[in-house]
């Protein structure tokens, strides 16, 4: 009886064995799962991003935009740099990741250049912009 129930412990542990010894499945080696020990750190740095890109808000003057030091006009890859030109819809990146866009809309003037008086009337939501640059 003893040898029996030996056996049966045996071949119960033999049966185990490759689950043990290879372990679970792991996020990695499922097609389709998402690994998610980094999600807490990612979810915070968005909603960081969505807090800074909300700082800018409608009735500011283009000096406040500037003042915040977190976003930088986006002319293009093939506009001058530096180039003040009033343009009444502009794209601004955020300087952390210039992926990040942030639309702004400027109330029309008859100026031909920008000036820190001008005032934001529109903001769109953040987003991304991976289109590559040629």
């Amino acid at each position: 009886m003893k040898n029996i129930a030996s056996l049966l412990l045996l071949l119960a542990l033999l049966a185990l064995f490759p689950l043990v010894s290879r372990g679970e499945p792991s996020a990695a080696t499922q097609p389709g799962v998402a690994d998610t020990t980094n999600d807490a750190e990612f979810v915070r740095k968005i909603v960081e991003v969505f807090t800074d890109c909300q700082k800018i808000k409608p009735a500011m003057t283009r000096a406040e935009l500037v003042k915040l030091d977190m976003f930088d006009e986006d002319w293009g890859p093939l506009h001058p740099v530096n180039d003040n030109s009033f343009t009444q819809h502009a794209k601004f990146e955020y300087r952390s990741c210039s992926l990040i866009k942030v639309d702004v809309d400027f109330g029309a003037t008859g100026a031909k250049e920008a000036r820190p008086t001008d005032i934001i009337t529109k903001v769109s939501m953040p987003y991304i912009d991976a289109r590559p640059i040629r």
